[in-house]
This record gives C-alpha cells, sequence and structure tokens, in this order.
C-alpha cells in the first residue's frame, strides 16, 4: 500500500513538472520532437496535428558563418510551447542537433536534454526571435525544425525553417608580379623575346 501511494505521488509530480516547463521535455523525444501521448512524461494524450500548419519558422539570411549568430523566428498564431533545433538539411537520416543557442530571459531556456531551445512556461507566446549558434566546423547545409504546440491537444512537427548554406571564404589565387627594369639591356631583351615568339609561330603555321 505504501508503495503504491509512492508511485503515484511520483506520477502526480513528473505530470505537472512536464511540458509546462520545456526544460523538463524527456530526452527519449529528441529525435522525433515529437511530445509522447501518454502520461505521467507529457500527457499531451494527442498525435500530431496533419493539416497545414499556421506556424512559419524562418532565418535571416542564406548563409551562416562560424562565430557569428543567426537569427530565427518562429511566427504565427498564440501557442504555449516549442521545440527547435538545426539540423542537417542534405542527410536526413542525421538527426543529431547542431550547434548551440541562446536562451532568453523569462521566454525561452536550453532543454538539458537535447540540444534545443524550449519554452520557458506555457504562457501565449507570439512572433518569437531567437538567437543560434554556428557550430565551430563547417556542417553543410541546415535547416531549422521546430514543433510547436499551440494548447494541449493541438501541436504541429517538423515546421521546416529556409536554408542556410556555409559562408565558405573564397580566397583570390595567388598572382605574380613581373617587374620589369627600365634600363635600355632589359627593354631589349624583352622586345627581343617578344620577336622571337611571334617568329616561333609564323614558323608554326
Amino acid at each position: 500500500m505504501e508503495y503504491a501511494l509512492v508511485v503515484l505521488v511520483a506520477c502526480m509530480v513528473a505530470t505537472s513538472r512536464a511540458f509546462p516547463q520545456g526544460e523538463n521535455i524527456p530526452g527519449r523525444v529528441c529525435i522525433s520532437m515529437t511530445p509522447p501521448s501518454l502520461a505521467p512524461m507529457a500527457g499531451h494524450g494527442a498525435v500530431p496535428q496533419t493539416a497545414q500548419s499556421p506556424y512559419s519558422v524562418k532565418a535571416d539570411g542564406m548563409y551562416y558563418t562560424t562565430g557569428q549568430y543567426v537569427t530565427v523566428y518562429i511566427t504565427g498564431p498564440a501557442f504555449k510551447g516549442f521545440m527547435i533545433q538545426a539540423r542537417s538539411a542534405s542527410n536526413a537520416s542525421n538527426t543529431d542537433a547542431m550547434g548551440t543557442w541562446m536562451a532568453t530571459n523569462g521566454v525561452t531556456i536550453k532543454n538539458p536534454n537535447c540540444n534545443a531551445l524550449v519554452h520557458m512556461d506555457n504562457s501565449d507566446k507570439t512572433n518569437l526571435t531567437l538567437m543560434w549558434m554556428p557550430p565551430a566546423m563547417d556542417v553543410g547545409p541546415i535547416k531549422f525544425m521546430a514543433t510547436v504546440v499551440q494548447d494541449k491537444a493541438t501541436f504541429w512537427i517538423q515546421n521546416l525553417s529556409n536554408q542556410l548554406m556555409p559562408n565558405v571564404t573564397m580566397t583570390t589565387p595567388a598572382t605574380t608580379t613581373l617587374t620589369l627594369e627600365t634600363t635600355t639591356g632589359a627593354a631589349s631583351i624583352s622586345v627581343s623575346l617578344l620577336a622571337l615568339s611571334v617568329a616561333a609561330l609564323k614558323h608554326l603555321f
């Protein structure tokens, strides 16, 4: 009887601490980014929406540069919660979350179980502006993937942003500058070489 009571209390505590604070999202949803449908881990008791998502995820620009933050926006009607990750845009089987996120006081927080940014609480949110730092190395094209929770029973997964490419710095090939001496001898040699080249071409044709 005492054991059953302890289990019941533990389940109630886990349920109350589940998704209202995004930092408690369990690690097992990091890949699918789908809220568990059964209590006590989340208590959503629903499946993702299949209709067109009313939410938009957009990243500034077309490129990302190591050491420079990228601004990402989530816009749409009021929503309670979200989870967002940066993932490979060229390899769908690569589910690793890339880069790091900047938490915003009172609004967003980093999830310790996933490399993701999530909601601080379940108050209504609209038009979020987020900051993402790329990894230290080029990881190829990336997209941002977000799950947006409108309410307990209504959420959309795999809201995708536009694609960002790594900003590869183009290097200019080294050039060799030939400096001719302004002496009569040097000039004569240059003219002679030119004359020989012209003569050689005439001989070939």
